[in-house]
């Protein structure tokens, strides 16, 4: 005995997908969205660029420095300063400097939550990144990378997936032609002393055409310090 198919259903209309699929979907030319948690810039204007409105948890994000010290870490002052308000520590890989903790201090990122891996070689530098996002101990994990690639922020990012931690990479300017597993990618560039050029490389969603400019905090000089210019480096 046959029987009747069924007729087919009636394909769905694009307003129909968009309210069936509204948190998995976004347009192209629309500014991506994601799930994942994320952590305020302390920057408006940043935050408006960035996915999801700040800086994002279970990803790389990778900031391109033509030289250390351009502002860097005042850029990342806010978060970094609230997550050791908050009691979680931070993890230094491979800076080409000794920090200068009082810099840091002044963006109120408490030095005592400060972990520093001297680490240079890549295959240690990989290893201590590595068991650093792993790790539940650190609530950001701040890598230096002169040398990278497409291979090993793969890697990185598989593993930074299941972390909720932020994680950054600091990459040289010429890391910009390179292809890299990064959902999130900055360069970073003077414009005066307290003044940086932010231009986001990639990103989920529509790229961005013009960069941002952003004013950093002001950190008071300390009188009794003989310290050299390079420890002022990250600041």
């Amino acid at each position: 005995m046959s029987t009747l198919a069924s007729p087919p259903s009636a394909p769905l209309s694009l307003s129909q997908i968009e309210t069936r699929f509204k948190n998995r979907i976004w347009r192209g030319d629309a500014s991506g969205s994601s799930a994942d948690p994320v952590v305020s810039s302390g920057f408006d204007e940043l935050d408006k660029a960035l996915p999801g409105g700040g800086w994002p948890v279970h990803n790389l994000t990778e900031l391109l420095l033509p030289a250390e010290g351009l502002g860097e870490i005042r850029l990342l002052g806010r978060p970094l300063g609230q997550l050791t308000g908050d009691g979680r520590n931070i993890l230094l890989v491979g800076p080409p400097y000794i920090p200068y903790m009082h810099a840091w201090e002044n963006l109120h990122i408490d030095s005592r939550r400060i972990v520093i891996a001297r680490v240079y070689k890549p295959a240690e530098r990989l290893w201590v990144l590595e068991q650093g996002i792993k790790s539940a101990a650190f609530g950001a994990v701040i890598g230096w990378l002169p040398e990278s690639s497409l291979q090993t922020t793969r890697r990185l990012q598989v593993i930074a997936r299941t972390a909720a931690s932020l994680i950054f990479l600091f990459r040289p300017v010429s890391a910009q032609f390179e292809s890299s597993a990064a959902p999130l990618r900055i360069l970073l560039g003077p414009v005066t002393q307290h003044t940086l050029s932010v231009r986001l490389l990639k990103r989920r969603g529509a790229p961005a055409v013009l960069p941002i400019y952003i004013v950093l905090p002001q950190i008071k000089p300390f009188l009794g310090s003989t310290v050299s210019r390079p420890a002022l480096a990250h600041c």
